[in-house]
This record gives C-alpha cells, structure tokens and sequence, in this order.
C-alpha cells in the first residue's frame, strides 16, 4: 500500500480509504491484509484486468480528445434570418467543412425571435442576424453592416440617373418585404421616416418574390447588398443611393456565459473574411 501510495502520488493512508470505499461500492473484499503486506483475492484477481483496461481508456479519452479538437470533430448547430442564410451560410459552411471534413453542421433558417428562443434554451451554438436586438442571456457582436439598394425593372427611367434621391422615390409604386421579417421592419421605418413607399402594390416574405415582381414592372424594392450579389439576372438594375442610404448590421449571436465551440469561433472567422472580401 505503501509502494501504491507513493507511485499515485497521494498519502498511504488515503489509498487505503479509497481502496475500502471501492471494496464496499463492489460488495467484495480485494485484498487480505496480511501484516505490513496484501495479496490479492479472487475477486481482486478478477478485477484487475478490468482495472487496467479502465485506466488504458481514461488514458485513450486524453490522448485522442485533443486530437479530436484539433481536427474539428464534433457538431455545430447555427442558425440565420431568412435575409442573410442564403446569400451566407453556404460560402461559410464550404469553407469550414473543407477545413474540417469530420465536423456535421445543423443549420436552422428562421426569423430572429425564434432564433434568440433557441439560443437561449441551447438548442444552436451562434446565430447570424441583424440588429436592433436585446435579450438579457443573449450577447450580440456586430461584425460588419452592408448599404442597402434599389431593384427596379431594366428600363425603368430611374436607371438612367446616376444615382437615386429619396424624393426619385415618392412617387414609385413599392414591392415591400413583409415586417415579419426584421429587414422588413428596418425598410419600412426609412420609408415611414422619409415619406417613401405610400403606394404599395405587392408584399412578400422571400427577397427572391420580391425581385420577381419589380422584374415584372409592378414597383421598385429596397433590398441588401448582399442579395444583389446572387440575385443578378436579366431584367433587373440596382441603384445607390445618393446620399444616406439605409444600412443594416449583421452580428453574431451567442449564449451569454457559454463556452464558444471551437467549430462555432472558425465559422466567425470565416464570417468576418468573407465580408471583408465582399467590400474589396
């Protein structure tokens, strides 16, 4: 018991209770205590090749869950707005599984109430979505923001300024997200605020709707940068705005007190460069 002591490390007579704790947890005796020495029992004898078999796992789990780390095994759960996840998520998750070909990813497109409940009750890891948002178990890291832009009809006399005024927009019938959305609702408080958008003649809830009906000549729309760089096609045009155009902020959103996963702060990064990338 001595010699065992010392090579574990710990006092003699801590072994010992730790040895009777385990003899009474397994309702048997492992060893006969024969003076200043201990022979094992059949029971004992039983036991240690089992114990050696325990302890050359424990020491497998060690080795091979840093291996396991590195590599970027595991499964990451994210989630995005219906505005940003098509024109993001599949750029970042190609990245992430060409770096990590072991790792699984969960992906949950859906509006950014929803999303806040979920992460809130652990259900993602991180979630792509835009500002205004408050939430007392919530943290939002803004990572970068994008101008907004007009979609109207290829021939529409508005693409022939050079760039758009508000008051070039007054009198223009409007294609509108529906407020459901957060993009909705931002669009829709610059308009209110700068008298824009009286006559709305179509609502939908997918940006792709959307540009279908400005390509059909029924109103112009406001829509994000990032939209405009996958929805190009015939019939369509885009325009900046002279001055002032709205904005939006893409953040990340994370569990407050939550360790980040590894797999979740690489799909961040990844984030951050792409947007740098867009801009150049």
């Amino acid at each position: 018991m001595t010699l065992g002591a010392k090579r574990c490390r710990v006092a003699q007579p801590s072994l010992s209770q730790q040895v009777r704790k385990l003899e009474s947890l397994l309702g048997v005796e492992l060893f006969d205590r024969l003076g200043r020495g201990v022979v094992l029992t059949d029971a004992g004898k039983a036991l240690l090749p089992r114990a050696r078999s325990i302890l050359r796992e424990v020491h497998e789990v060690e080795a091979h869950l840093r291996t396991d780390l590195d590599a970027g095994l595991g499964t990451l759960t994210v989630g995005a707005i219906p505005t940003m996840a098509p024109y993001l998520l599949p750029a970042l998750i190609a990245r992430l599984r060409s770096e990590h070909p072991g790792c699984e990813v969960i992906v949950r497109e859906d509006l950014t109430d929803h999303l806040v409940e979920a992460l809130a009750d652990h259900e993602l890891d991180v979630a792509i979505m835009s500002t205004p948002m408050e939430h007392e178990h919530i943290d939002l890291e803004v990572v970068g923001s994008e101008p907004m832009l007009v979609a109207a009809p290829r021939h529409h006399p508005l693409c022939a300024l050079p760039e758009i005024g508000l008051a070039d927009l007054r009198a223009e019938p409007a294609i509108t997200l529906d407020d459901m959305h957060c993009l909705g609702e931002q669009v829709g408080d610059f308009c209110a605020a700068n008298r824009l958008a009286q006559r709305i003649t179509c609502s939908a809830t997918q940006i792709s709707t959307l540009l279908e009906f400005v390509r059909l000549g029924l109103g112009v729309t406001i829509i994000p940068e990032m939209a405009m760089r996958r929805e190009r096609g015939d019939g369509l045009r885009y325009l900046a705005f002279k001055r002032s155009p709205p904005v939006r902020e893409i953040a990340l959103a994370w569990r407050t007190g939550r360790t980040r996963p590894r797999l979740a702060v690489r799909l961040a990064e990844l984030l951050r460069e792409h947007l740098t990338d867009a801009k150049r």
